[in-house]
């Protein structure tokens, strides 16, 4: 016998599934659900249309503009959005983890959003993990999630259709830097370097006193997983943003804050980007990081907590214009 739920999820989406509805609960199974999983590994998706189960999803009015690029990572994916609002003017790149779940449904999962400007709400909020529904057919992907905030708390279908690879953009490689700082994950940092690219830090000094260098993506990678371990959370959040000055470097200002800490510490990189991946990178620290314990303060709850209690942060400028095909 099919459960409640079941019959309720196959009445509600009879007209988009019902190919995924077809078969008992008890024939579904994760393993079932990931037969198809190696299409989605280095893909790239733009979306093309929106539609809420009670009715359609005007997103043009809006401006919406979203292209989704999506990695396996072992029995689960990693899909990664970049999304561009006219209205409000914003940018955003959020990081999801999608895993297969009973059913043949998938958990989405938000690990990261980084939204430029960062006080702007740059669509519906990724706060918490999802259900729904993932199906490929040819170069199209219909993406369902359950209770969506982008229909009121009713479901919505995303469609996507497959382009060709494509080289990141300079905002594109910055968003990403900062949403996986966010997560802790050295090995996607560093994967956004050159195999001979060079990283230079203030927290390590060599033998003379001189910040440290660490070349090579590997080494970066490296000095990257020590700095994540020493800390429980951490927190980056930007702040300015100038475009390539004469030497070709790009500036980039943030703030941090991590577990250790007192207060955030405001900071800068000085990026050489370049065909999609950062050739260089330096790290500057703005102000001096005041450790907790010398400050004899309560820790933070946590990095939301730790970054909304400091000053506001500079607006970030946002690219316009479409998302390139």
């Amino acid at each position: 016998m099919r459960s409640w739920h079941s019959v309720l999820v196959c009445a509600l989406h009879v007209a988009w599934l019902a190919q995924a509805c077809s078969a008992t609960p008890q024939a579904r199974t994760p393993r079932a659900a990931t037969a198809g999983i190696a299409a989605f590994d280095h893909a790239r998706f733009v979306w093309v249309s929106a539609r809420c189960v009670d009715g359609p999803l005007d997103l043009g009015k809006v401006g919406f503009e979203r292209t989704l690029r999506s990695e396996v990572r072992g029995s689960t994916l990693r899909f990664t959005y970049d999304t561009s609002l006219a209205a409000p003017t914003c940018v955003s790149t959020e990081v999801w983890t999608v895993a297969p779940a009973p059913a043949a449904e998938w958990t989405f999962a938000p690990e990261a959003v980084v939204s430029v400007p960062g006080k702007v709400e740059c669509g519906a909020p990724a706060m918490r993990a999802e259900r729904g529904v993932l199906r490929m057919s040819g170069d199209s992907v219909e993406e369902v999630r359950f209770s969506s905030p982008w229909c009121r708390g009713f479901d919505v279908r995303f469609t996507y259709q497959r382009m060709p690879e494509a080289p990141l953009r300079d905002d594109e490689i910055i968003r990403r830097y900062a949403a996986h700082w966010n997560r802790g994950d050295a090995l996607a940092v560093a994967a956004l370097f050159s195999e001979q690219a060079v990283l230079i830090e203030p927290f390590t000094r060599t033998q003379d006193g001189n910040p440290q260098r660490h070349e090579g993506r590997e080494r970066v990678q490296a000095w990257l997983a020590e700095a994540f371990a020493t800390t429980p959370w951490l927190a980056l959040e930007l702040d300015a943003w100038l475009p390539p000055d004469a030497s070709g470097q790009t500036t980039v200002s943030w703030r941090y804050m991590d577990a250790r800490l007192a207060k955030p510490v405001r900071g800068r990189n000085l990026f050489v980007l370049s065909g999609g991946e950062i050739f260089a990178s330096e790290l500057q620290l703005l102000d001096e990081p005041v450790p907790l314990a010398e400050a004899g303060t309560a820790p933070p709850a946590g990095p939301r907590a730790a970054l909304s209690s400091a000053p506001a942060s500079v607006a970030l400028p946002v690219a316009q214009g479409r998302v390139s095909e």
